[in-house]
Parts: C-alpha cells; structure tokens; sequence
C-alpha cells in the first residue's frame, strides 16, 4: 500500500501530464514554437512531473517499470538549471507524442485499478 504522500506525488504527475493535453489540444507544432505562453504552461507542468518524480519512493518507482522516472528528473533538471539549453522540438516531441500518453494510461490504470474510474 503507498504511502498518502506517494499517493500525492503519482497524482501530481497524472494532473500535470493530464493538462499538458489539455494546453496543447488543437495546437500545432508551429503555433507551440510561436507562443511562448504556451511554452512557459507545458515547461512549468513537465517541471512539476521532474520534480515528483524525483520525490517518488524506489519501491513506487518500481511499480511502474516501463515509466522513464530518470529522464523525468533530466527534463526537470535542464528546465530549471539549464534553462538556456531547453530544447523545445524535444518538449514538443515529448508532449505531443506518445511519451507523455503512455505515461497518462500507465498512472490512469493504477489509479482505476486501486480507486475506481479515474475522472481526470
């Protein structure tokens, strides 16, 4: 059983990939690269999902072998420290593609399989 505070932290993950979704829904690439508004939204939730992922336990890290907890922390770790070398086609690539969908279904499971339907 995990702890409230894992609990937390794998929710905080599920919300902020969630609303990446939610920032990017009928947006282009080209328009993404043109707003940075849009930029400053995505980078502050994939740093909330580093940062999280950091705090994450190894025993809750280990429920979830298919999730990339380490470049979780990387990304985190370049938006806030390296700032200057963000590399925005990769934010794309990762918020549009299928890295951040298989980390959604992958936390949306756990959550229905341990509460119920997830409504997030």
């Amino acid at each position: 059983m995990l702890s409230e505070k894992q609990h937390g932290l794998l929710q905080d993950i599920l919300d902020s990939a969630c609303v990446i979704q939610t920032y990017l829904a009928g947006v282009s690439e080209a328009a993404f690269m043109q707003n940075t508004e849009k930029q400053d939204a995505v980078l502050r939730r994939f740093e909330i999902i580093g940062e999280a992922s950091n705090r994450l336990a190894p025993e809750t890290q280990a429920l979830f072998p298919g999730l990339p907890f380490r470049q979780m922390r990387g990304m985190r770790n370049i938006i806030a420290h390296d700032y200057g070398d963000v590399d925005l086609d990769q934010v794309w690539r990762t918020a549009s593609g299928s890295d951040l969908k298989a980390l959604i279904e992958s936390l949306r499971s756990f959550f229905d399989h341990i509460e119920g339907p997830c409504d997030i």
